[in-house]
């Protein structure tokens, strides 16, 4: 049985979520099924499979990854920018030669609402973050380290690449493009 949010949340999405490839028109031009596996390390949970099936987004696909990406700290969701999966999809190509299976995305962040981003304030958190648009996430990418991300994001069209560099994670979103670093 799925907690009580998490329902509410899938049950309001409705039939509006499976989107044309036009959505993200830099990708429809190249109509293939997409993938992804990742890893919440939040709350333990695994995303893996399509979700994009050349034509458009998979309706179930993405409500999954709305509530995968959610605000864990109060379980609360939004629709996501589509053009975040795919960026973790791209990011997900930049490895493809390391392994014949993939590899997997861990998600340190993604949507978060106001109240939680206000909290996070203090450990670097912008104040009109992305985040809270469904726009951004913090990644890393199990078995291989900073520098190996560093260089991928940078390689994906992210609009954001933002380095963390004691965090060992990078911030990717589809905002306008602007690059930062950081000791944090």
């Amino acid at each position: 049985m799925l907690p009580a949010a998490r329902r509410q949340f899938l049950t309001g999405l409705g039939a509006s979520l499976i989107l044309p490839a036009t959505a993200t028109a830099a990708f429809a031009r190249a109509a293939r099924p997409r993938t992804l596996r990742l890893y919440n390390t939040n709350t333990g949970e695994k995303f893996r499979g399509e979700y994009f099936n050349g034509e458009g987004y998979l309706r179930d696909a993405w409500q999954e990854l709305n509530w995968f990406l959610r605000d864990h700290h109060v379980d609360a969701a939004i629709e996501m920018d589509p053009r975040v999966f795919d960026l973790l999809w791209r990011l997900t190509m930049q490895y493809r030669w390391a392994r014949k299976s993939g590899v997997t995305i861990n998600i340190h962040s993604a949507y978060r609402t106001k109240e939680t981003n206000e909290k996070l304030r203090s450990e670097g958190a912008a104040r009109n973050s992305l985040h809270m648009a469904g726009q951004a996430l913090d990644v890393t990418v199990q078995g291989y380290g900073i520098y190996f991300l560093v260089n991928h994001v940078q390689r994906i069209g992210a609009g954001g690449v933002g380095t963390y560099w004691r965090g060992k994670f990078c911030h990717i979103d589809t905002g306008p493009p602007r690059r930062w670093y950081s000791r944090i």
